[in-house]
């Protein structure tokens, strides 16, 4: 007889998705989940089996939240904060890196590797065990973990955390102030970042260059992921400007464009980015593709072409001046231009589980730390799309979310 009960539902869930991924696992002759060094970094697994994954997943987060209660709930996310600042120490001591490969080490030992105070690692280790960064063995010692040893192995992965643990996080705190001083601010002078480090998150990175190498370390890792695949910029119907001229605006150093020039030879691109960003483009280039300086807040330079594309540049700015960026092109768009914005477009509110949204929203968090800006919905694109011309010649002729991708499409004409 089926329950009605929540807790039991969930717990079915649970156990029916997680049966069908195991299922899957011995069938495929996977290795299974392990905390050991030696399991795999992840599973390959096909769309169907993935979707289980991510429904046991989804049920069992509603489930522990269930049976904690809401004030442990809430407890245990105040106290975790624990988390972040071993991971944070991982990376700044290069501890997973002095972890032998193969065999066990004593905490003395270990904080003489890494050059710590044996109490202070202490501390990290003893909660690190807690999290399953480290194993601990019957005699005392420790050794790696699938956790630690991920650090070693995948060196963008450990990037990633330094960037945020080491940087980010010290900003994040400070929203709240922001939030008091300068209510509803658009401006990157009053962001959280610069409130916490005195210059801007683009300025602190150029006066900074390490800083700068971190960021762009922890974005390399951040693009692994099969959701921001440079392939989905084909969802688009580019066919239709097989012939034309594509100006790709904060291109950096080519991909999308040269991602283009393969598929459509008589397709014009021009790379518009920073001069400095301009000067680091690959020698080698396809025929087709051109780069050219420009900063995208003045008058467009190209005059007359079919596109002007952005993939993943407006979530970096405030609704103001995205507004900027779609009029600093209207000098220079004929009628009929398309202007193809490959952006976030979050759903509305209801539309994912909460699980599902956690992390999407948890990006809106860091982008208003960061630069005052967020991430957006449909809606808020045409706000700002309709803002950008007070007679409405920017008209929406469509919006794409390929199935898979992180970024969807808001296709624009102009009809002036």
């Amino acid at each position: 007889m089926t329950s009605n009960r929540r807790l039991v539902q969930l717990s079915t869930l649970v156990q029916e998705n997680t049966a069908a991924v195991d299922a899957y696992v011995e069938k495929a002759g996977l290795p299974e989940p392990s905390f050991e060094p030696s399991a795999p970094l992840a599973w390959d697994l096909p769309p169907d089996i993935d979707t289980s994954r991510n429904a046991a997943l989804e049920a069992l987060d509603e489930l522990r939240e269930h049976l904690l209660g809401p004030t442990q709930n809430i407890v245990s996310r105040v106290v975790d904060m624990g988390s972040l600042v071993s991971l944070h120490a991982l990376v700044k001591f290069n501890i997973a890196s002095h972890l032998p490969v193969s065999s066990s080490i004593s905490v003395p030992d270990l904080a003489d590797a890494c050059n710590m105070h044996v109490e202070d690692l202490d501390i990290i280790v003893r909660h690190g065990i807690t999290r399953r960064l480290f194993l601990l063995q019957i005699d005392g010692k420790i050794t790696h973990s699938a956790l630690s040893k991920a650090l070693v192995d995948v060196p963008s992965l450990r990037t990633f955390v330094a960037g945020v643990s080491g940087n980010l996080w010290t900003a994040l705190p400070r929203i709240v102030e922001v939030m008091e001083k300068w209510p509803g601010s658009q401006e990157m002078e009053e962001s959280a970042y610069k409130l916490t480090y005195g210059k801007t998150f683009w300025e602190d990175f150029e006066a900074h260059p390490q800083k700068g190498e971190d960021f762009a370390g922890a974005m390399t890792f951040f693009l692994q992921n099969p959701a921001l695949d440079i392939g989905f910029v084909h969802a688009y119907d580019w066919a239709q400007h097989a012939n034309g001229t594509v100006v790709d605006l904060g291109g950096s150093k080519g991909e999308v464009a040269f991602t283009l020039a393969q598929r459509y030879p008589d397709m014009k691109l021009v790379v518009q980015d920073r001069a400095e960003i301009v000067a680091l483009a690959p020698e080698e280039k396809p025929e087709n593709v051109e780069f050219q300086a420009h900063d995208f807040f003045e008058p467009q330079l190209l005059h007359g072409a079919d596109v002007y594309f952005f993939r993943w540049i407006m979530h970096d700015w405030s609704a103001k001046y995205c507004v900027k960026i779609l009029r600093a092109l209207v000098p220079a768009l004929k009628h009929k231009a398309r202007i193809v914005l490959m952006e976030t477009i979050l759903p509305e509110p209801g539309v994912l589980s909460l699980y599902q949204e956690r992390m999407i929203r948890s990006f809106d968090v860091v982008m208003k730390a960061t630069y005052n800006a967020k991430e957006r919905t449909e809606t808020d694109w045409r706000v700002i799309i309709a803002d950008a011309d007070d007679k409405g010649r920017f008209n929406v002729v469509d919006v794409l979310r390929p199935a898979g991708s992180q970024l969807g499409f808001l296709v624009i004409e102009w009809t002036g």
